[in-house]
């Protein structure tokens, strides 16, 4: 049996992203950003949500593009790094090692060690409750070799995304097949 529970934010599990930005001063920066997602197909956006008290609001604001760059299981300290260090104090970059990448089409950096990254500019933001809604429109994609299949999609498999348990504050890997999305409910059909 089902208990109704208080509304609270709860869509497991969530995507583990870094986006990126440059600061005021033009130094690159970076924030782990778990509450985002596809927004829509075509023409591809994404959605990230992010509270104004964080140093990235304000270069999100002003700047209105970023990159989106998505970790490996590999790389699940730096990723969780980016969310517990504010770039006021530090440079994360330098502070992990990782190389930060001038984008082609933004001006923002990617992550040159993360296996997946997104280039991608505002077309909205709204002000919902403890944070600032920003869709934005996806304007390149770049992925590495190694994750990509024979007609240049991404393998998830191969790629090993982190996901974010929010409830329990843990972070998941990448579980085993199931099955073929749109053909396995089919012999449910009558």
């Amino acid at each position: 049996m089902k208990r109704e529970l208080a509304p609270y934010a709860v869509l497991p599990p969530c995507p583990v992203t870094v986006v990126c930005t440059y600061d005021s001063l033009d130094k690159p920066n970076g924030l782990a950003v778990s509450w985002t997602g596809i927004a829509v197909s075509d023409p591809p956006h994404v959605m990230i949500a992010v509270r104004p008290g964080r140093y990235s609001h304000a270069a999100l604001c002003e700047r209105k593009e970023f990159t989106m760059n998505i970790p490996s299981e590999s790389q699940m300290r730096e990723a969780d790094y980016f969310g517990i260090t504010s770039g006021r104090k530090t440079d994360k970059f330098a502070d992990l090692g990782l190389t930060p990448v001038p984008a082609k089409h933004v001006h923002a950096p990617t992550i040159a060690e993360f296996p997946l990254s997104l280039e991608c500019r505002v077309v909205s933001q709204q002000e919902i409750g403890t944070h600032s809604i920003f869709i934005a429109k996806i304007l390149a994609v770049h992925a590495d070799e190694n994750i990509l299949d024979e007609k240049d999609n991404i393998d998830v498999i191969a790629m090993r995304p982190i996901s974010y348990d929010h409830a329990k504050f843990l972070y998941l890997g990448q579980g085993p097949v199931l099955g073929k999305a749109f053909s396995v409910g089919k012999e449910l059909k009558k």
